[in-house]
């Protein structure tokens, strides 16, 4: 049995920032699983790509994180255009992979699934179920809250809908996690922490809104925990990619060890600020983000549950 088994499509990602224009792996899958093997767990993806697009599962290969490979006619592409500060960006997609059956997920034992759709289309209500009757499962909502203006084989914008979904997922995950645009759909509400309140009264245990650069927000039990975000050191290079993926191998690795939220979003964030010093996915260790820590004067409390 894994640790945790990440459910989602790896992707050929074209990034275009202020450093440049470059194509490289990418999805959900991908930054959250090599993060969370370099933090020390034991992962499993599951995955569908096109059989000419194997290449994009090497990192993972090399990784030792073991893939179950579903087959699909193609590759989800996407092409993601950043702001100068980071905090926004603009999605265009050319293809999208099949979505996923409980065939596909019912070869893996995981004590954690984590969840990554790319589209609303990725992985249905009945594949959520099925998990959520053998597992922890943590939910990152970004693909459910997305469609595309139209279909084809060129290039088209991604646009937020509403989830229609929303109240019967959110009855069955351990874990949901949503960055602040997101969060801010599937709601009438603006306040994040009146957001956070209503997604848990749907019956989420820990709700986990992220806000790029300012202070995310965990939601449990009634208690509000808003968790200071830190700045790069090396400001020469910035790769935004992946950042909240990231935070969220480093939430659930934490998480394991204890029952501390505002540690658990403390490790969480310094986590990603480690990734988003350089490119690609997060390659460090439990103990360089803990050295990261006191480097800043912040040290984590002992492990305590």
């Amino acid at each position: 049995m894994f640790d945790v088994c990440v459910v989602g499509h790896i992707t050929k990602d074209i990034v275009k920032s202020a450093d440049g224009e470059f194509q490289m792996p990418g999805g959900t899958a991908y930054y959250t699983a090599i993060a969370l093997k370099n933090l020390g767990m034991s992962v499993a993806v599951i995955t569908k790509i096109n059989d000419q697009d194997t290449f994009l599962l090497r990192e993972l290969e090399e990784e030792d994180i073991h893939v179950f490979l579903g087959e699909s006619d193609w590759t989800t592409t996407f092409k993601n255009l950043y702001s100068d500060d980071t905090n926004t960006r603009v999605q265009w997609v050319k293809e999208v992979a099949k979505p996923f059956t409980v065939s596909d997920v019912s070869g893996c034992e995981a004590r954690i699934f984590h969840l990554g759709p790319l589209t609303k289309y990725d992985i249905p209500l009945e594949v959520i179920q099925f998990l959520a009757d053998r597992s922890t499962v943590s939910l990152d909502v970004q693909g459910l809250v997305r469609d595309f203006v139209k279909r084809g084989r060129g290039w088209t914008q991604v646009r937020h809908v509403v989830w229609e979904e929303k109240k019967e997922v959110l009855a069955l995950v351990n874990i949901v996690k949503a960055n602040e645009e997101e969060a801010r759909i599937l709601s009438t509400k603006w306040n994040l922490t009146e957001i956070a309140v209503e997604l848990s009264n749907f019956g989420v245990e820990e709700v986990v809104i992220t806000c790029g650069s300012n202070p995310s927000l965990i939601y449990s039990k009634g208690k509000s925990y808003w968790i200071s975000s830190y700045s790069a050191q090396d400001l020469g290079t910035i790769d935004p990619t992946g950042c909240g993926d990231t935070y969220m191998a480093g939430y659930l690795f934490y998480r394991e060890q204890t029952t501390k939220l505002d540690e658990v979003g403390k490790f969480a964030a310094m986590t990603a600020t480690m990734k988003l010093e350089k490119g690609g996915p997060f390659r460090g260790s439990e103990e360089d983000v803990l050295d990261f820590a006191n480097a800043l004067g912040q040290p984590f409390l002992p492990k305590m549950t």
